[in-house]
């Protein structure tokens, strides 16, 4: 009978694995996003470039603007806009840094976060896995040996 309880715990010990490695896959694939493409995703969203990136990620997706985006979208105006504010607050170090009385953008606009909702859910599914686990264990010691 000990050996079901301890096959358990194994079970869990390998999926709690399994799920940390996907994370943790998920969050490389994400910062693996080009700087230009993280521009053009934030113009995407709602028509202007809201984050704050290096000044040459403003001139890279200008560079390399799909020809239908720069021709029926605002989208090079936005960045050149984007760009001039970055340029002109910008350091030595060509980042842009951040006007007085505004916040950096956290969160939602960075590829590498995780969503608030799934970090839940993961957190609501782990509870549930220990819970069936224990409760599991619990019926196993209380019923009679066969």
């Amino acid at each position: 009978m000990r050996h079901l309880g301890r096959a358990v715990v194994g079970l869990l010990v390998v999926l709690l694995a399994v799920l940390v490695s996907s994370l943790s896959a998920a969050g490389n694939a994400a910062a693996g996003v080009r700087c230009e493409e993280k521009v053009l995703t934030d113009w995407s969203d709602n028509g202007r470039v809201d984050g704050l990136y290096p000044l040459h990620c403003y001139q890279l997706a200008l560079a390399r603007m799909p020809t239908d985006i720069r021709d029926y979208t605002n989208a090079s105006d936005a960045i050149r806009r984007a760009l001039t504010q970055a340029a002109s607050a910008s350091g030595e170090k060509g980042t842009a840094k951040l006007a007085a009385g505004t916040t950096p953008a956290v969160g939602a606009n960075d590829p590498a976060s995780l969503p608030l909702p799934l970090v839940a859910l993961i957190g609501v599914s782990l509870a549930v896995l220990a819970a069936g686990g224990i409760g599991y264990l619990a019926r196993r010691r209380r019923a009679p040996d066969d």
